[in-house]
């Protein structure tokens, strides 16, 4: 995921090398007390077995689990340059991700042409679709661009969780509280033509984002669901 915390910690992970490993020792630990359920298997299974890359995205709000959810498989994310990124990166390299270090946007083609080559060499790798700054549930098309020139399809995947904290952030990230249930929504994927025009690629992130909040609304009603059974 492209995680690009708000805040600079003025302290370096080198000061305190064991809490990175720490970190993700605890995340482990809190989502093994938690009970998964699987909204588009198919797509999920879909991603694990293809030979070739394929790009999981996901709003903001659903980073943590989403990262809990498809570790270890040495998929890329990308994490930010600042003294925060550090300790991101850290983490999720932990977690069994492969990080790439900064943006494209910033960096122009040289950048992208980089990241491009780290996706096929990870076969894949996980990215947020209303970016680091939001507006929230609104996709953008740096995704989209990357889907169009790594020729990867986009596999949109969101949650919901009950009960969950939810911070305050822009994005409202979601906090699956100990030994919550968890509904994981995955959608068929996309694929974004080499050759597509402007006026398709504006069609396809309008797909992307309808996509990506109907799984959005498909896991809210389904752990509500859940919340309700166990009521009774």
């Amino acid at each position: 995921m492209n995680h690009h915390p708000d805040r600079h910690s003025g302290l370096h992970p080198d000061r305190l090398p064991f809490l990175p490993p720490l970190a993700a020792a605890l995340i482990r630990l809190h989502y093994r007390s938690c009970k998964f359920t699987i909204i588009g298997r198919e797509h999920e299974e879909f991603a694990y077995g293809s030979h070739d890359p394929v790009l999981l995205t996901c709003w903001h709000f659903a980073f943590p689990t989403v990262i809990y959810r498809y570790r270890d498989h040495g998929a890329l994310v990308m994490v930010s340059r600042s003294r925060d990124g550090e300790w991101a990166a850290r983490v999720v390299t932990r977690m069994g991700f492969r990080c790439f270090r900064g943006s494209p946007g910033k960096g122009g083609s040289t950048a992208l042409k980089q990241l491009i080559s780290h996706i096929q060499a990870a076969r894949g790798g996980g990215f947020i679709a209303d970016g680091s700054q939001g507006p929230p549930r609104i996709a953008q098309k740096g995704i989209l661009l990357l889907a169009r020139y790594s020729r990867a399809p986009l596999i949109p995947v969101s949650m919901a969780a009950h009960p969950c904290w939810r911070v305050h952030s822009w994005d409202r990230t979601v906090l699956p509280k100990p030994f919550s249930s968890i509904v994981m929504a995955l959608g068929p994927p996309l694929w974004v033509p080499r050759d597509v025009s402007a006026e398709d690629l504006e069609t396809a992130r309008c797909e992307l984002e309808a996509s990506l909040n109907r799984l959005t609304d498909q896991a809210e009603e389904a752990v509500r669901k859940t919340g309700r059974s166990k009521g009774h």
